[in-house]
């Protein structure tokens, strides 16, 4: 019941965050008076978190987006478990931390059986236990085995365009993988791994759509199973998940290794759009369903015209 009433005041303070003037979104300015602890989800919101637009610049130079949704937050697994701003953001003062900069929040802090050495903030699961909120279940300490796949090691030698956890999960919104809403639901991957992966999950006319209809060309195993170039784990649960190579149960992977696997380059991508000029036979194949089908639509054209004329003269004829 303190969980609900809780929410139902922070979803109250949104509106009333919203109506402020915005902050700077080149810097930070200080509250007007001075905030004073406890440092709640409210006053986190009201002063700044909660105004649409806010945001700073980063270390690296770009504009970073502050902003967080009230009610988005409420709805999120974290939320609902009642975590605060405070306890992810350990040693935030609202009236300081901007000017100074602030460390990212590292997930792996509760969500990794071994969390990494100087991760951030340390301590975070004792700290939540204390205030009766139970540690992340078995099936969400993923931390550890993500360290193996392909974001995490382009993230560790500091590629600037790899996803870390929240690029994939969102920041302040996460949901559970069921829910209809969350980021990595099965239908909405496309649009979560085709913001950087765009190539591979955008159609392109019917061209695309004819070539993407060779996936069902040859004998399942499980007809249960759905195949489709959008399921995007399906084909890369190891690489693109936490590591795991059973996340969806689909039998993909058996036959259909990715490239380092099976060693050697790749020629033929089950993509509708390969990504690269190194794969000419799929572009070819692309561009020929393409010209197949629009020539069909030509000449069906063509024909119904002649049709038409030849129609035509005979009445007239008679």
């Amino acid at each position: 019941m303190k969980r609900f009433v809780a929410a139902l005041a922070f979803l109250a303070l949104a509106p009333a965050a919203g109506s402020g003037s915005v902050q700077g979104t080149t810097g930070f300015q200080p509250p007007a008076e001075r905030i004073e602890k406890p440092y709640t989800n409210d006053k986190c919101l009201k002063n700044c978190h909660g105004l649409p637009g806010f945001g700073a610049g980063g270390e690296d130079g770009r504009l970073r987006d502050l902003h967080v949704d009230a009610t988005g937050y409420v709805m999120s697994i974290h939320g609902q478990k009642g975590v605060a701003c405070i306890d992810c953001h350990e040693g935030a003062d609202p009236n300081e931390h901007p000017r100074a900069g602030y460390p990212d929040v590292d997930c792996r802090a509760c969500h990794a059986k071994t969390p990494p050495e100087g991760v951030f903030p340390a301590g975070a699961v004792e700290r939540l236990q204390a205030k009766g909120i139970k540690p992340p279940p078995e099936k969400s300490l993923k931390g550890d085995d993500w360290g193996g796949t392909k974001h995490a090691k382009a993230w560790a030698r500091g590629d600037r365009d790899a996803p870390f956890c929240p690029q994939c999960h969102t920041a302040h919104e996460i949901r559970p993988a069921a829910d209809p809403a969350s980021t990595v639901n099965r239908a909405n991957l496309p649009d979560t791994c085709g913001a950087c992966h765009r190539d591979q999950v955008r159609d392109l006319g019917p061209g695309g759509y004819l070539a993407r209809f060779r996936l069902a060309g040859h004998g399942k195993g499980d007809l249960s199973n759905r195949y489709d170039v959008t399921e995007c784990v399906s084909c890369h649960q190891g690489e693109a998940a936490h590591g795991e190579t059973t996340v969806t149960g689909q039998a993909c992977p058996r036959c259909h290794r990715v490239p380092e696997e099976r060693g050697g380059p790749t020629y033929v991508s089950l993509h509708v759009k390969p990504g690269s000029a190194d794969q000419p036979a799929a572009r070819a194949l692309r561009w020929a369903y393409a010209a197949v089908f629009w020539g069909g639509v030509g000449v069906a054209v063509l024909v119904v015209v002649l049709i038409g004329f030849t129609t035509l003269y005979t009445k007239q004829d008679d």
